[in-house]
This record gives C-alpha cells, structure tokens and sequence, in this order.
C-alpha cells in the first residue's frame, strides 16, 4: 500500500511539472535564441538591467504575462516581442533595443544588436553591434558599412552635396529592423530638430529611407 502511494505521488508529481526556458545558460550556437541572448548580453548598455531581472521577464512574457520590471535608472523596462529569431525590449521612454537572429554561419556573427537612443527633444539614432555565438563584440565595418550622409540624397551637383554637408554636420540614424526578412531600413532622423527654413532646403533632395539586405554574410544595401 505504501508503495502504491509512493507511485501515485511521483506520477502526480510529473504530471503537474512546469518546464521553464533555460534562459540563463547559453546553449548549443544552432540553438541559441534571442531571449538567451538577452539574458546573457554583456553589453554595458544593459546596466540598468540586471541579468536577474531580464529572466524574471523573460519568464513572465513566456507566461503569457504583461510585467515591466523596475530598471537601474528607477522606471520600468518591458518586453515588447520575444521570438526565438527576435526580441524587442523597451528600456526607458527614450531608449529601445532589438535583437535579430541569424542563422549560425562559421566565423560569422550569431545576432545583431539595435540600441536606438531617441524621443524627448532628441533625434532617434542607433548603434548596431553584431555578437558571435560566445557574446563576444565583432567588427561593426565587416557586416554593416554605415552609410555616408550622402547616401540619404539624390544630389543633383557639387553645390548641393556641400551645402547638405554643411546643413547636417552630425547627422543622427535610424535603423529598423524587419523580424520577418531581416531587412534594416535606415532613415535620416535630423528634419524635425532643424530649423524650419533648411529642412525645406534638403528635404527636397532627401530620399525617404535606404533598405539593407541581409545576404548570409553581412547586409548589403539595396540599390
């Protein structure tokens, strides 16, 4: 009989397990998934969030749960999507981060990283960094060639291009990335933070966004 109890405990036991995604250990690099890469990010952009808390809400969204979990900078962070190939967190009002996952090439990187800074009287600008499968920071130029102010341009003559370079010193950009296509579309980000009279003057040769394209070895832009 106090065997029969013994079985009967263990199989109700089993039955009620909850299986919880093993975020805070990264696993084999043809399984490694967003929200591990989340957990793990060494990135000192992620300061304000501890790698307890980003598992407390990972472990909440998987949960079908709404959480935004207190940050370093005393607000709150929450989990915008979470996919295995994506990942898009919302760190403060004025900054977000996205996490795109490619598929496992050798000596290539395992995901890119999209730190946009923008919102509160400040032009939207992003930094991109791509990650190998240990976390570690790879060579932004190999994979990404950051276009040139006037790329964003159809620039009729040498007066124009100088003038443009003048009106827009420092310019600020936007990447976006598509979770489906991996695409990034970057936009020039300067217009509603400069004076009126010169927006008008370069928005007439502004073209409305460059597409980049991933190819399996680092994104190219799409003529």
């Amino acid at each position: 009989m106090k065997k029969l109890i013994i079985n009967i405990m263990a199989t109700m036991a089993m039955a009620f397990t909850v299986i919880v995604p093993a975020y805070g250990a990264k696993e084999a690099a043809d399984t490694l998934t967003a929200g591990e890469v989340f957990a793990n990010l060494p990135l000192k952009t992620l300061e304000i969030l501890g790698k307890s808390t980003r598992l407390d809400m990972l472990d909440y969204y998987a949960a079908d749960s709404i959480y935004k979990a207190p940050n370093g900078m005393e607000g709150l962070s929450e989990l915008v999507k979470v996919t295995p190939k994506y990942l898009d967190v919302k760190i403060t009002p004025v900054t977000q981060m996205q996490i795109l996952m490619f598929e496992p090439k050798k000596k290539g990187p395992a995901c890119a990283v999209l730190y946009t800074i923008g919102g509160d009287g400040q032009a939207p600008d992003t930094d991109v960094t791509f990650l190998d499968e240990e976390f570690s920071e790879m060579p932004r130029e190999k994979y990404l060639q950051y276009p040139d102010i006037v790329d964003f341009f159809s620039i009729p003559d040498k007066d124009v291009k100088e003038r443009i370079e003048e009106l827009v010193p420092f310019p600020t950009i936007e990447f976006i990335p598509n979770q489906d296509t991996f695409e990034l579309t970057a936009k020039l980000t300067v217009g509603e933070y400069m004076g009126k009279e010169n927006f008008e003057y370069i928005k007439k040769y502004m073209k409305p966004e460059l597409r980049y394209r991933w190819n399996g070895k680092k994104y190219e832009l799409v003529k």
